[in-house]
């Protein structure tokens, strides 16, 4: 019998382990709502839309027009890549910010 729980707690541990890394599999980027820009950690890269251009750009160092400061909200991604904006449209959504600078977080459920 105990063979058995043992078992069976070992599957549902293994089965829990298997979701959360599905959750957190690809490279880790911040994403920062308030300016639509995502930052990687381990390279030092910043992606940010350039109006000019019209394109997503990526650089080590923020134009002058971004203003990024260590109370900004800021709220990890992940990507399998690095043209991670291509997910934008769904970070928008999920972490719309409101008129008065607050991020609203929806949960799966769509809360």
């Amino acid at each position: 019998m105990k063979k058995i729980i043992f078992g069976l707690l070992f599957i549902f541990a293994a089965a829990t382990q298997a979701t959360a890394q599905t959750d957190t599999s690809g490279t880790k980027y911040w994403y920062y709502p308030g300016q639509n820009i995502y930052y990687n950690d381990a390279t030092g890269d910043y992606w940010y839309y350039d109006k000019k251009t019209t394109r997503w750009s990526d650089t080590k160092t923020l134009p002058d027009t971004y203003t990024m400061q260590d109370t900004d909200d800021r709220y990890p991604v992940y990507y399998n890549g690095t043209d991670v904006w291509r997910n934008n449209k769904v970070h928008t959504t999920k972490y719309k910010v409101k008129k008065n600078g607050t991020v609203k977080q929806k949960t799966k459920s769509g809360s």
